[in-house]
């Protein structure tokens, strides 16, 4: 495996593909963490990165295209689990919610039983990394799925 990425839900209003690409994991050290994703554009009919096509295109003027790699960039979307509550689910929660436990705190807790309960293939010869690549990758869906991406 080369990168860890997740399809995400078109972009609004235009309904353009995207792609979210994992960039940066980090547990600091009050063992919070920090995600950083980036979202990248891709064109609908040839799912490449809309910035790709945008550079390749010779008919465009030095304008055209500044213009345009400046609307399609990829953007880097930033996520903490500071400050944030999840219910028993995992799934992100307001203040005051009956149950809520901080969300460093849930995924502390997440056990091997749990990963192989949400569907992951685990035996004792499955890598350490497999595991930590698909929560990463996971992870990424539950922010799209939030609306954050």
């Amino acid at each position: 495996m080369e990168s860890i990425s997740q399809s995400i839900s078109p972009e609004k209003p235009t309904g353009f593909k995207r792609v979210g690409k994992h960039e940066n994991f980090v547990i600091t050290a009050d063992l919070n963490m920090v995600q950083q994703v980036r979202v990248i554009t891709l064109d609908n009919a040839t799912s490449k990165p809309m910035t790709e096509l945008i550079a390749d295109d010779e008919t465009l003027t030095p304008v055209q295209r500044q213009a345009s790699l400046q609307r399609y960039a990829d953007q880097i979307v930033t996520r903490q689990t500071v400050g944030s509550l999840v219910n028993a689910a995992g799934q992100v929660v307001e203040p005051g919610t009956e149950g809520a436990i901080s969300q460093r705190d849930y995924f502390q807790a997440i056990t091997l039983g749990d990963l192989k309960k949400i569907g992951l293939p685990i035996t004792d010869k499955t890598p350490v990394t497999t595991l930590i690549y698909a929560l990463t990758q996971g992870e990424i869906a539950n922010i799209d799925h939030r609306g954050e991406l």
